[in-house]
């Protein structure tokens, strides 16, 4: 039989693999598909045929005992090449592609045969859903049995869908698991390096248990050590332990290979691999391996291996991994003989352990007769865990928690209780509450009456991330507030909980910084505000810095030289310790932000940094207040002064064209001022710098008639006051006009005003006037008078003005550039 050439396409063939479906247990949704596929088409045998490029293999079958066939007795390769979805064959005997296929000449003597094609979402077909009967079927299937075996299909891909997303989210989940098993792993390991003093048995020990964990594909590890030109294995684990103490030469091994070369060495088959000897393998059970070689400068101290009785049982990301592993046992063999050299290994142990900059304890368990942990007892201590705790070696060493630290303990011992009880490592970012320092750490089992913490303290960075963020939150809250005692209060307290002061506030200076009037200020529960006036004599020395515009800060009040002489003011008040922090203006020392604390503190230069960079966002803030308030005077001032002037021009034009006979002239010139006056007042809502484009329309058309006759449509714009106008005077001229001759002459005509942009080169705002209803419309016989003008001018002066005179009503479009119109935000 010829076999179709879609069967060896490579795109289809890289389509199916990438299934990983292939050679795959019976699953029960597949199975559960062929049965229905029988019962369907009321056939004996069903297939989930997938075609490879060497065999076609059944996922799911039902009727048909083997799992899988050449494709020489394949029919569902011929399904491959079809260009319908279905390939039907009512008789196999009598189809030439069939005839002479080996299932249909022998057994099963299959005779009949329906497939619905496994098409993936881009178009490859990768074998098929079919049905096959022992007796030919001249009718085929049903259009319902054809339609169900169709979708049948699509619930095959879907499953091979869901499967391939389950098996990719798995081997992701099992690539996480690996990487933070490894990371915890290394850890550890480096832990136990540090608690094994001078054991380095222990030492070697704990980096080849540490890779063991990392790599858990290995089931044997050790560590070798360079004797002359040859191995010693030291340190085995797993499927060498058996081999403990056995020297490998460097020719023809895999550890020897890495130590020649100096590099890490990957060992994929050992029976097919240059460098090892096949007895040697044989007799350490080893098909695969790991090698990374354990370095003191150029200098090769031995190797770190890891084995497996099966190739291929390792990757790039294991040899990694052991890397890391061999770098913890250069650490350990370097200390080792550094202290065999200096013949002092408790000397240098303890130097490293003093050396190190976090802080690290050694504690003991303390159980009640239950066994419960209720305490725990300092074995062992570092200097830098005295210098971040606060305890000498003399305070802390031999006693216990409870009672260097109190209550606070509590939660601390239950906590280690869990790490010792668990034997899970506990990592940890948390504040101490004895001295309000915040540490990040890990604390480890020893054994199981003892356990290791090691940890730093990250007040600096703590603080200066609260910071940071308290800055963003002020930021926020300035903007939203809009009075002055809003802001200082709220600024205060942030300051307050961020510096974890006991008060915080904000006052303006009286004088040549004589005295301070303080706005509400923010306390801490327990202490009083101190709002009001104070006069800065009656606190001590401390107004000659705020008077030269520097920050005062004093750390104590009883030591202080500015205020040791008489500090009873200041504590009486609850001031143990302070920051004014001056807010200068044209030379001038004019406020202050102040920060309390109850106690004798020292304030850091960041925290100063952080009080300057409030006290200058409150009184830009403060400033804004004032300066909109300012406006909103001058505004209102303006606006009075200018509608009086707007009056005074319409009263001495009506005293001036009192004799005119032509009234209706005098009328509209009055008419134009109060137009330009209604502008004026919708401007002044938004103190003369934007005005709503329907507030303008609305004050001008309601002059001429009800707004009920006008039609406004069109997106409410912020516009220029210079459009405000133009715009008032052009709707003030076409509402005349209509009112005189055009729809709002009659009792039913309707104006109707749209306006809209275009985009272009250059954004545009078109205004269209449309009046109906009126009387028929004829156009002027001459150019007209000033109002014509006004309106042939058009918006802002552009003089884009278009009228139409259709009978039915005036038609007028307008168009200015968007810019000239809309305010523009900068």
């Amino acid at each position: 039989m010829s076999v179709p050439e879609a069967v060896h396409d490579p795109a289809r063939l890289d389509a199916l693999a990438a299934y990983g479906i292939l050679d795959t247990p019976a699953e029960p949704g597949f199975n559960g598909i062929v049965q229905l596929a029988c019962q369907l088409c009321n056939v004996p045998v069903a297939l989930v045929s997938l075609v490879a490029g060497d065999r076609q293999w059944f996922k799911a079958r039902v009727g048909f005992p083997p799992c899988e066939t050449d494709l020489n007795s394949s029919v569902c390769a011929h399904a491959l090449a079809q260009p319908d979805v279905l390939l039907i064959i009512p008789d196999l005997t009598t189809d030439p592609r069939t005839a002479q296929n080996p299932l249909v000449t022998g057994e099963p003597f299959i005779r009949f045969y329906a497939g619905a094609q496994l098409r993936t979402s881009n178009g490859m077909v990768l074998g098929s859903l079919c049905v096959i009967d022992r007796a030919p079927r001249p009718a085929g299937l049903t259009e319902a049995q054809q339609n169900g075996l169709r979708l049948l299909a699509e619930q095959v891909m879907s499953q091979m869908e869901l499967r391939r997303a389950v098996t990719a989210r798995d081997i992701l989940r099992v690539d996480e698991a690996q990487a933070f098993r490894a990371r915890e792993a290394f850890r550890d390991t480096q832990a136990a390096i540090v608690a094994a003093g001078d054991d380095l048995a222990t030492v070697l020990r704990a980096v080849v248990d540490g890779a063991m964990r990392a790599v858990p594909a290995a089931d044997g590890g050790v560590v070798e050590l360079l004797v002359g030109d040859e191995l010693e294995y030291r340190a085995v684990r797993g499927s060498l332990v058996s081999h403990q103490g056995i020297r490998v030469p460097l020719n023809g091994s895999g550890s020897g290979h890495c130590v020649q070369t100096r590099a890490p060495y990957l060992m994929t088959d050992a029976g097919t691999d240059p460098f090892v000897k096949r007895d040697l393998a044989q007799r350490l059970d080893q098909r695969s391996a790991i090698f990374a070689p354990i370095l003191r400068g150029d200098t090769v101290l031995g190797v770190v291996k890891l084995q497996a009785a099966v190739p291929f049982a390792f990757s790039e990301r294991d040899l990694e991994q052991i890397g890391l592993f061999a770098g913890a046992a250069t650490a350990g063999l370097s200390e080792a003989d550094a202290r065999a050299e200096s013949r002092a290994k408790d000397i240098y142990w303890r130097g490293l352990f003093d050396r190190l900059s976090e802080g690290f304890q050694i504690a003991e368990v303390i159980r009640d007769e239950t066994g419960r942990m209720t305490d725990f007892r300092m074995v062992e201590i570092n200097p830098a865990w005295s210098n971040q705790i606060g305890l000498s070696a003399d305070q802390a060493l031999g006693q216990t928690a409870r009672h260097l630290f109190s209550d606070a303990a509590e939660e601390w011992i239950n906590t280690f209780a869990a790490v010792v009880e668990t034997g899970q490592p506990w990592a940890f970012t948390q504040q101490f509450n004895p001295n309000g320092r915040w540490y990040e750490g890990r604390a480890f089992k020893l054994d199981d009456d003892r356990f290791g913490v090691i940890f730093l303290d990250v007040t600096l960075r703590v603080d200066a991330e609260a910071r940071r963020m308290a800055l963003l939150v002020l930021g926020d809250r300035l903007r939203d507030l809009t009075t002055t005692g809003e802001m200082t209060l709220a600024a205060a307290e942030i300051v307050g909980r961020t510096l974890r002061a006991t008060r915080a506030g904000f006052g303006r200076i009286e004088g040549d910084v004589e005295a301070i009037n303080i706005e509400m200020d923010w306390t801490a529960p327990g202490q009083a505000s101190i709002a009001g006036q104070h006069v800065f004599d009656d606190y001590g020395d401390i107004r000659g810095h705020l008077r030269r515009g520097e920050p005062l800060v004093i750390n104590d009040v009883t030591a202080d030289p500015r205020t040791a002489a008489d500090p009873t003011a200041m504590q009486a008040i609850g001031i143990g310790a302070l920051v004014n922090m001056p807010v200068r203006d044209k030379g001038r020392t004019v406020a202050v932000f102040i920060a309390h604390d109850v106690n004798p503190r020292i304030w850091t230069a960041e925290e100063l940094a952080f009080l300057r960079n409030v006290a200058d966002r409150v009184e830009v803030g403060v400033a804004r207040v004032r300066a909109e308030e300012l406006q909103g005077v001058l505004n209102t001032e303006l606006a009075h002064r200018l509608k009086n002037t707007l009056a005074v021009v319409q009263s001495i034009a009506s005293s001036t064209l009192r004799g005119v006979t032509e009234r209706a002239l005098v009328e509209s010139f009055e008419r134009r001022v109060l137009a330009l006056s209604r502008a004026h007042d919708v401007l002044m809502q938004k103190s003369w710098t934007a005005a709503r484009m329907r507030a303008v329309m609305e004050s001008v058309l309601v002059m001429q008639a009800d707004l009920d006759r006008f039609a406004l449509d069109g997106p409410d714009l912020d516009i220029s006051p210079q459009a405000a106008l133009s715009l008032s005077l052009l709707l003030h001229e076409l509402a005349t006009n209509a009112l005189k001759y055009g729809a709002l002459s009659a009792g039913t005509g309707k104006v109707r005003i749209a306006w809209r942009t275009e985009e272009g080169q250059a954004p545009t705002l078109v205004l269209d006037w449309t009046e109906s209803g009126g009387p028929t419309v004829t156009p002027p016989s001459n150019r007209g008078g000033f109002g014509s003008k006004l309106i042939r001018m058009g918006l802002v002066g552009t003089r884009a003005a278009s009228l139409r005179y259709d009978p039915v009503g005036l038609q007028a479009e307008f168009r200015a550039p968007l810019a000239e119109v809309q305010v523009q935000v900068h």
